[in-house]
């Protein structure tokens, strides 16, 4: 599962406004058309994660979703893995 908060490089607790300034900024930074013709692929794909996770993160229900299913990730991880394990996953 892609880590939603650190696509747009925001924490879990931000607000939809933060949320929404992050994203704006990181459209523009990488959107395809700013980008020389050699970084385009790279910055498309990068772009399509941005615009996934603002979709999932400014909708309150979704994000709520979202959430739940990351602290059962996080707790099936320690569970299987370790601290190390959540420590590998999450803070790298």
């Amino acid at each position: 599962m892609s880590d939603y908060y650190k696509t747009l490089q925001v924490d879990p607790e931000a607000s939809p406004e933060v949320i929404e300034k992050a994203y704006k900024a990181l459209s523009l930074k990488y959107h395809p058309d700013k980008q020389p013709s050699e970084k385009k692929e790279e910055a498309t794909h990068r772009w399509m994660q941005i615009r996934e996770a603002f979709e999932i993160l400014s909708d309150a229900k979704r994000r709520s979703e979202y959430d739940v299913s990351r602290r059962e990730e996080a707790i099936g991880t320690f569970l299987n893995e370790g601290l190390i394990g959540l420590y590998k996953r999450y803070v790298k």
